[in-house]
């Protein structure tokens, strides 16, 4: 079924409602998570100045409220991977938004006056960075693969594009990565699409970025890695499962000094873990998804019927006695509780279900993050019935609760590490705003990070374009 249509009007006066009834909450949280829950749209003049910008990955997802099929000017391969706001109306601080593409969306990001800005119904909200893409991404294999096909943004490796768990009976049913997976390929426009990253292009991809970070910083600077990928049940090319993603743990720490790998998996038992961890792995997260125990063995039948929920919960918090708290960081799907036919009907319900979570993980020093959920046209949720947005109510209650229960245990912080995309990638993370809260809360901003942006950011004023208004629509 379709998403339910978003009603286009502007929405500074939604957005100043939420500010005077959550005056405690940064304003960057309101608009953030409207941003992630609505989408946006870019004007042919705003995207047209995505030239040399880091382009959207597709890296496992599509977080986006639209399908490949429906873009007419190729915005799967010009739009930016993310994108930054600040100043404008509000005097907002800097935050990374993910690129949600959403035709029907009320924001568009625009070029007005010569300035890149983000827009509704041509109120302008605030300005915008696009960041530049590292000197890496101009890089391909001699077969015509470009690097960072395989290396997202200098940190992000999905070597299984594919998951084992199929159809509506196994897949998680938020999740389109077999969806995303299928249209890329159909789309013709990507230089890799096999299932399967060849490891030695993910140990030479991973090289570069190594070479490039300490060209840039000028030391080697500690990096982190992400590496995930679709659950294996069985055997994948002879390998099983922990086989298969310890090959690529070794290629990403053996690519260069001071590297930090982080696994995305199903939980695993204590004596897996600790021969992960022999073979380098330094981080792992058993992507959770959902703390309700009836919405979790609802939400994701495979992982539910291979491993189960008490099982899940036992064997994450037993991850923290091998890699120690800061290290693992399970992911949660913020808003899925909401989802119909048999999420919570109400936010109080929701957020309290979910901030029991938090509190009994944190306890236990495990740090979950938490993925705004975008309602992906191709997922099993969004075809069973019609996903409205989830009220911004849900996500500015969570995430205070969030920061106030990090605050009592005082968790390790996992934002402002050094890293290729160096404008957000030193903010918190772009597809959520779980860390925001605590960056925004604390005043926790590395030094001199608006010069940082422009530095590593195109242009966002005296652009050669004039507006175009509020862009092609589908």
């Amino acid at each position: 079924m379709a998403l339910a249509p978003v009603k286009s009007e502007p929405r500074t006066e939604v957005l100043e409602g939420y500010f005077r009834k959550y005056p405690e909450t940064p304003r960057e949280i309101v608009l953030k998570a409207d941003l992630l829950g609505l989408g946006h749209w870019f004007s042919d003049a705003a995207l047209h100045a995505t030239a040399g910008t880091l382009v959207k990955s597709y890296r496992l997802f599509s977080y986006d409220l639209m399908p490949m099929s429906d873009m007419k000017r190729k915005e799967s391969r010009k739009a930016p991977e993310d994108f930054i706001i600040l100043g404008g109306r509000y005097g907002l601080r800097p935050v990374a938004i993910q690129t949600t593409l959403a035709a029907n969306s009320p924001y568009v990001i625009d070029v007005v006056e010569g300035r890149l800005v983000l827009t509704s119904e041509g109120e302008v909200i605030c300005e915008v960075r696009y960041p530049v893409a590292p000197k890496y991404y101009e890089k391909s294999f001699e077969d015509g693969t470009a690097y960072h096909e395989i290396v997202a943004f200098g940190s992000f490796v999905t070597a299984f594009r594919t998951c084992q768990y199929w159809g509506p009976d196994e897949e998680c049913r938020f999740c389109d990565i077999n969806e995303n997976a299928r249209q890329m390929k159909q789309s013709q426009d990507f230089t890799f699409t096999a299932p399967i990253k060849p490891v030695d292009y993910v140990h030479e991809a991973a090289k570069s970025v190594a070479a490039e970070i300490k060209q840039r910083e000028g030391y080697s600077a500690p990096h982190y890695y992400i590496l995930t990928g679709g659950t294996i049940l069985n055997k994948l090319h002879g390998k099983t499962e922990n086989e298969f993603y310890a090959e690529y743990v070794q290629a990403l720490r053996t690519s260069g000094p001071r590297v930090h790998v982080e696994l995305q998996t199903n939980a695993k038992p204590l004596a897996e873990l600790k021969w992960l961890q022999q073979q380098g792995l330094n981080g792992h997260h058993s992507n959770m998804e959902v703390w309700d125990r009836r919405l979790f063995e609802w939400m994701n039948p495979g992982k539910n019927r291979r491993v189960g929920y008490d099982n899940w919960v036992k064997w994450m918090c037993d991850s923290v006695e091998v890699f120690g708290e800061g290290n693992v960081n399970p992911n949660f799907v913020g808003g899925i509780e909401m989802s119909r036919p048999y999420g919570f009907e109400t936010v109080e319900e929701a957020v309290a279900s979910t901030t029991e979570g938090l509190e009994f993980m944190m306890s236990h020093g495990v740090t979950p993050r938490f993925n705004q959920w975008r309602r992906e046209p191709n997922s099993d949720l969004a075809k069973q019935a019609e996903q409205p947005s989830i009220p911004l109510d849900y996500y500015i209650q969570l995430m205070r609760n969030r920061w106030e229960i990090w605050k009592k245990y005082r968790l390790p912080l996992r934002y402002g590490r050094v890293g290729l995309n160096s404008g957000s990638g030193r903010l918190a993370a772009s597809h959520g705003t779980y860390d925001d809260y605590i960056m925004l809360m604390e005043d926790a901003y590395p030094p001199g990070i608006v010069d940082l942006i422009n530095q590593y950011s195109t242009p966002y004023e005296n652009l050669p374009y004039g507006s175009t208004g509020p862009g092609l629509r589908r």
